[in-house]
């Protein structure tokens, strides 16, 4: 595996960077955020948006945006000509007419060629922060300066120190390892290969991390090109969240909060003797290094808004709509960074029960008994942290162009069943496009796969069908699974019906 193109800036072009959707990039989710933190973001549903992802990669993200939004703007911007191919690829065959991508090197670009763009609603900047040059960096900052509207957001996630400080020398010797290699599989196992012998060795300066149990096989399905795209770039290096903030103060956006909604809330994160220290640390940097230290995650997603406005947090927070998101029954917990917290049961029961009969507001959910014991904030991001419910962008059937979005973000998840699921083959995260959420509802690529026939079957008339009719459909003609098989791809399919077809009924996705 040679060093990068000369154009690359050292960072690998080889391979394109694996498809995948984050829900915490949807603008419903990153408006929940504002209200958790009492930041005013003046849009809506009818909000013409104007969006731009920077780093789009193969432009997953920024087509799940444009698809179910016709009265959106959504630009993809890369400087890799094989992501910037296939992105347009893809929107072609979704029939996306708002979803522009742009081959470009923030580098590179000119004031005059940066004022060319529109102004922007809501920049998003995810997973690139870390891997690129410092000359990158500059000019992802001037575009922010010049082209983030007044009242905008922008949306930064990074590797953060010191949570990332113990993968720089485990980087380097990766890094080393994939580059002796002739491909992006070779190089994956040369340097799994290394890291075993070298985690047996018992070395003084390798903790355990994220990074480590991914290359020792602990956690499954990461892709050998995204082993790449994380490892062999020449610039990687985490930041303290005081250094990303005081640059992006110098083109005047100010910190907002976590996208990782329950990081906002410090309690259900640290111990007492932390939250002491916590609580008397000065409010902003101080706060957030305090946090760093003291929670084992090595990854940020940082929220700034150009123009920090302040709004009743309590009001902000009742007025926004959530839905469910699974039918899922029994007992929740809530993942964070102190590990699982259970949650209230009579809590979730009450709220569950009140989505399964449709949407509802914040503030409805807080008037049930069950729920008085919590703020509205706390029931939010109990509810969207739990995976139970997800932020509504519209509420579904609403708006004169409801069906023609539908339409829209029901042609781009059957391409992206054809192009990434492959009979629900694959790793990484995806999403099924509606516009109720104003962007996906996370899946796996085995749900895109079902819900392609599951749409199919619906606008036919012949819906609902049980998990042996499906799976008939989704076998591919001529094939004969094994019985175990059959049996196994049966009980998922059961499965999905049971717990993930409401919601994709109730948000339009089928």
């Amino acid at each position: 595996m040679s060093e990068s193109s000369g154009w690359s800036r050292g960072y690998p072009v080889s391979e394109t960077y694996p498809a995948s959707w984050h829900g915490f990039q949807s603008p419903a989710h990153l408006r929940a955020v504002c209200a958790v933190m009492g930041v005013a973001w003046e849009v809506g549903p009818q909000t013409p948006l104007k969006v731009i992802e920077i780093g789009c990669g193969t432009g997953y993200t920024s087509l799940m945006l444009a698809a179910g939004n016709p009265h959106w703007t959504v630009i993809g911007l890369d400087y890799n000509p094989a992501h910037i191919a296939e992105g347009r690829s893809m929107a072609a065959a979704s029939g996306l007419d708002n979803v522009h991508f742009i081959e470009a090197d923030l580098a590179e670009l000119s004031d005059g060629q940066l004022d060319r763009l529109p102004e922007f609603d809501l920049v998003t900047i995810h997973g690139l922060w870390s891997w690129v040059a410092d000359p990158v960096r500059a000019g992802v900052l001037r575009l922010l300066m010049r082209r983030l509207k007044a009242g905008g957001l922008a949306l930064v996630s990074y590797n953060s120190m010191p949570g990332a400080s113990g993968a720089l020398g485990l980087a380097r010797v990766v890094r080393a390892a994939m580059l002796s290699a002739g491909n992006s599989t070779d190089g994956a196992a040369r340097a799994t290969a290394i890291v075993e012998r070298l985690v047996a060795a018992e070395p003084a300066h390798l903790p355990r991390s994220t990074w480590l149990r991914l290359l020792t096989g602990e956690i499954k399905g990461a892709r050998p090109g995204y082993l790449m795209h994380e490892f062999q770039t020449e610039h990687w290096r985490p930041s303290f969240h005081a250094d990303v903030a005081d640059a992006m103060a110098s083109v005047r956006c100010e910190y907002v909060g976590s996208a990782t909604i329950d990081e906002n809330f410090p309690q259900l994160s640290l111990s007492s003797a932390q939250r002491a220290l916590w609580d008397e640390a000065p409010e902003g940097a101080a706060r957030e290094l305090i946090f760093d230290l003291c929670v084992p995650r090595a990854f940020r997603r940082d929220l700034y808004v150009r123009g920090l406005r302040r709004v009743p947090r309590d009001a902000a927070v009742e007025a926004l709509w959530l839905a469910s998101a699974t039918q899922v029954q029994g007992e929740v917990v809530l993942k964070t960074q102190a590990g699982e917290a259970k949650l209230p049961q009579p809590l979730i029961d009450a709220a569950r029960a009140a989505l399964r009969d449709g949407p509802c507001s914040v503030g409805t959910l807080c008037a049930l008994p069950a729920c008085s014991t919590v703020t509205p904030s706390e029931l939010l991001a109990v509810l969207i942290g739990s995976g139970c419910a997800v932020p509504l962008w519209r509420l579904p059937g609403s708006g004169a162009d409801w069906d023609t979005a539908v339409a829209a973000a029901r042609r781009m998840n059957a391409v992206a069943a054809d192009r990434l699921a492959r009979f629900g083959i694959g790793s990484g995260q995806l999403g099924l496009a509606t516009p109720a959420l104003g962007g996906g509802l996370s899946a796996a690529p085995m749900e895109l796969a079902v819900v392609k026939v599951a749409a199919e079957l619906r606008a036919a008339g012949d819906w609902p069908q049980d998990a042996p009719a499906l799976v008939r459909r989704l076998v591919p003609p001529g094939s004969t699974p094994a019985p175990d098989v059959q049996a196994e791809l049966e009980r998922i399919v059961s499965a999905l019906l049971l717990e993930r077809a409401p919601a994709w009924q109730a948000l339009g996705i089928i």
